[in-house]
């Protein structure tokens, strides 16, 4: 049985670190996993898509359609028991505002308004308060910080290993491959290999980080200024 506060804090992690999205619009929930959006951010909970203008996603929200979104969890390694969980969440679409469109494709973002959450363990629900799922305190959850270190490993491979020359005196030549192991509120954990080896550190932040731009500026400050 879980207690109230960690059910809360386990669907905002699977939220910030999916292994799928499908989300479901309408009274006939109609899955719209062909359309083109993305989820852009979690704002206190509440997914926001970014959705082309001629989108069916954008056409629901102009009319205050329902909606439930199904994720997938993608926390931890594949094998662990987190991957058996799935979050529902349920609401009500509506338009927050324009994206980017400086790639000619005008976009707009919408949001879910969540007014009921539920959480499955192995298919077995657990109703989540929605109070609590949406506090401010749970941002920097565990699966945001799982996706901060996945996507530093996939994406700026290369400004940390330039990081890990820079930081522990290793010749960038002979450095081969550099990662992210873990990322909290109070530091981060990096690996290297090079011409002698494997090697982990930990680098602790000068103080504990509680927001993602707080989280950023911290990675950046200790790693690299090109990682985002």
């Amino acid at each position: 049985m879980m207690i109230p506060t960690e059910a809360a804090l386990i669907a905002r992690s699977v939220l910030s670190c999916p292994e799928r999205l499908t989300l479901r619009v309408g009274e006939q929930r109609e899955a719209l996993e062909d359309e083109a959006y993305d989820v852009t951010s979690d704002v206190h909970g509440s997914p926001v898509f970014s959705a082309s203008e001629g989108s069916a996603l954008l056409a629901a929200a102009r009319r205050g359609a329902g909606g439930v979104l199904e994720v997938t969890s993608g926390l931890g390694d594949p094998a662990c028991g987190d991957r058996r969980l799935d979050l529902f969440l349920q609401g009500r679409l509506a338009r927050r505002g324009a994206g980017c469109s400086c790639c000619g494709d005008p976009r707009s973002l919408v949001a879910l308004e969540v007014s009921r959450v539920t959480l499955f363990r192995d298919d077995r629900p657990v109703p989540v308060d929605v109070a609590r799922y949406r506090d401010r305190e749970l941002v920097l959850n565990p699966g945001y910080l799982q996706r901060t270190a996945e996507h530093a490993n996939e994406a700026h491979e290369q400004e940390l290993r330039a990081a890990m020359a820079s930081t522990f005196g290793v010749p960038l030549q002979s450095l081969l491959a550099a990662s992210l192991l873990r990322v909290d509120a109070s530091g981060v954990d990096v690996s290297w290999l090079d011409t002698a080896g494997g090697h982990t550190e930990r680098l602790d932040f000068l103080r504990t980080v509680s927001s993602p731009q707080e989280l950023g500026t911290a990675l950046r400050s200790h790693l690299h200024a090109g990682i985002c």
